[in-house]
């Protein structure tokens, strides 16, 4: 049986989103899916709304990714292997409070992996000379496992933003913690 995959995002109901402070440039974009080599601000500071009665969870902000360390020593420890992270700080703006257990994210590798038959979704633009899909937004999205391969987790080269994960990897996240706990959101997408 084909592997089950997820897209996974952070927590769709969460009341605080954490942002970065300073803009990155495009160079170091953390949704390209490629080894950044260096000039990252270390550390990278995301400001949010969260409090040390409310802190904050697993994982935040789509494209600009944080992790907690304990979600990262997860992902790793379910066979995740292209993480490339930066240290990062999380600031409340509400109370002073500074959690430092977080990195941000730079998830390795795009993969062309969207079932466009079956999946809906809105042309944003057209990449030529790229060799890459056009940029689309999901209405409804489909990925073919088979073009998944063995990939754990990935950012999907149709929309970079998206990540997609294997149902294996959610299987050991879930043994640790609900999605809830984890600040996730799920959905299968195979």
């Amino acid at each position: 049986m084909p592997e089950q995959f997820y897209e996974l995002e952070p927590d769709i109901f969460a009341e605080h989103v954490p942002e970065l402070q300073a803009e990155l440039d495009a160079e170091l974009s953390l949704t390209r899916g490629r080894v950044i080599g260096g000039g990252v601000p270390d550390p990278l500071v995301y400001v949010t709304g969260h409090t040390a009665d409310d802190p904050p969870k697993g994982l935040h902000n789509r494209c600009d990714p944080v992790m907690s360390d304990e979600l990262i020593s997860a992902l790793i420890a379910a066979g995740v292997s292209n993480l490339q992270c930066f240290p990062a700080e999380l600031h409340s703006e509400t109370d002073g409070s500074v959690w430092r257990n977080y990195k941000a994210v730079n998830v390795i590798g795009l993969v062309r992996a969207a079932d466009m038959a079956k999946s809906t979704s809105t042309e944003i633009i057209e990449r030529p000379g790229d060799n890459a899909p056009p940029l689309v937004a999901f209405e409804s999205l489909r990925v073919d496992p088979a073009r998944a391969g063995n990939a754990l987790l990935f950012r999907l080269a149709e929309s970079p933003s998206t990540l997609i994960v294997a149902g294996r990897v959610v299987d050991y996240l879930l043994t640790l913690h609900s999605d809830e706990d984890w600040g996730i959101t799920l959905e299968a997408v195979s």
